[in-house]
């Protein structure tokens, strides 16, 4: 890997005893404001692999976590002992549950372990790889790079260290909101922490967009029908220039997955990760539905997913200005009712890819305490410009 600096203890290190260190995403990692105000920014530092390239076991003591500004470490993090069986113990459960095969994109699609096989324990033997998985930091100021660095206890002062940089600017691309007309619409789910997008590779800054009335409620009746609520059929438009890069279609759009009356909430949540099984087993067009990929340049691609089967207007190759409609808001694929999924890639597609937070330039935040990024649970209003 590009990123893989290895050090030796005054060289005795032979390619025998090499440990490599990835990442995953693998070019940079991003942070996404906490509290703006304050200046404070989350980062989520996703998948570090510890991976054994010689041909002995190496017994790994300790990985350590550094973030810098410049060449000065500001915060660092260590993760030995009980902590580093904790994180095996993680990656072990993530292979019992089938997570490398139902969701390869969280994994960067195999190029974060390649051959390599998951250690049971703290010592990796040839061919495996420790699996560090979702590292959280807080921060107030600037930070500009992350190092890793993996202690083995049985190579004396010898060490495998690696860089990622911290890319804190959003898109180059300056977006408008991706639905038309004026009224406010709600952020269900953004790239805070307490929602499940911030958790996943490729949607950490998404955004899930639906429409509520004056009481809060996003439908009218029981909600059985997705034609019962106040989003669905909305226009979806262009958030930026581009040409379209890529069509997804084929995944179905299902009835609403509401949860019932007096159901508990872990029943509900089992109904739903039932459903979310099947559509991830179904690949990309059961996770999206019907969805419109767009090329901005500067390898930045804007994602509209569940969109109403059949209401795309636009082709492959087609040039679109901003505001163009796209198509129409619906529920296809991997959703519980009618939404909008929004996201920015680096790459042209909606799974395997990275996130980049998107920039806006005509939205308000009613009710926030400032100018500042989307956040969940947000109102948001366009035509701010």
């Amino acid at each position: 890997m590009a990123l893989t600096v290895l050090l030796a203890s005054a060289g005795k290190a032979a390619p025998a005893e090499k440990l490599e260190i990835r990442f995953c995403p693998e070019k940079v990692v991003r942070p996404y404001p906490l509290d703006s105000i304050r200046g404070i920014q989350g980062l989520l530092v996703q998948n570090i692999a510890v991976v054994n390239k010689g041909k002995v076991p190496r017994a790994i003591a300790e990985i350590e976590i550094a973030l810098l500004e410049g060449d000065r470490v500001i915060d660092t993090r260590s993760i030995k002992g009980p902590s580093l069986d904790a994180a095996v113990r993680t990656a072990q459960a993530v292979k019992a549950q089938g997570i490398l095969e139902l969701a390869p994109f969280q994994f960067c699609d195999g190029r974060l372990l390649g051959d390599a096989s998951f250690s049971e324990q703290t010592k990796i033997m040839p061919g495996q790889a420790l699996l560090l998985m979702q590292q959280v930091f807080a921060y107030r100021g600037a930070r500009n790079r992350v190092r890793v660095t993996a202690r083995a206890d049985d190579m004396g002062s010898e060490v495998a260290s690696a860089f990622i940089p911290i890319d804190a600017a959003g898109s180059a691309t300056r977006f408008r909101w991706p639905l038309a007309g004026t009224r406010t619409w709600l952020v269900a789910a953004a790239a805070s922490f307490h929602t499940t997008h911030r958790w996943a590779v490729p949607e950490e800054f998404a955004l899930d967009i639906i429409a509520v009335d004056a009481d809060g409620n996003s439908h009218s009746g029981a909600g059985d029908a997705n034609a019962d609520f106040y989003a669905y059929g909305a226009d979806v438009v262009a958030a930026a220039d581009g040409v379209v890069a890529k069509l997804v279609s084929g995944g179905p759009e299902e009835t609403p997955l509401l949860r019932k009356p007096d159901e508990a909430m872990n029943a509900y949540y089992a109904r739903i990760g039932e459903r979310q099984a099947r559509n991830l087993a179904s690949g990309e067009a059961g996770v999206v539905g019907d969805g419109v990929v767009i090329d901005h340049g500067n390898g930045e691609y804007s994602v509209y997913a569940h969109l109403r089967p059949g209401s795309v207007k636009v082709r492959v190759g087609e040039r679109v200005r901003s505001g163009t409609v796209i198509g129409s808001l619906g529920s296809s694929g991997n959703s519980t009712e009618p939404h909008l999924h929004f996201q920015i890639c680096d790459r042209p597609s909606v799974l395997s890819c990275a996130a980049i937070p998107p920039s806006f330039v005509d939205i308000l935040l009613p009710a926030a305490d400032g100018d500042r990024p989307v956040q969940s649970g947000d109102l948001v209003r366009a035509g701010k410009d």
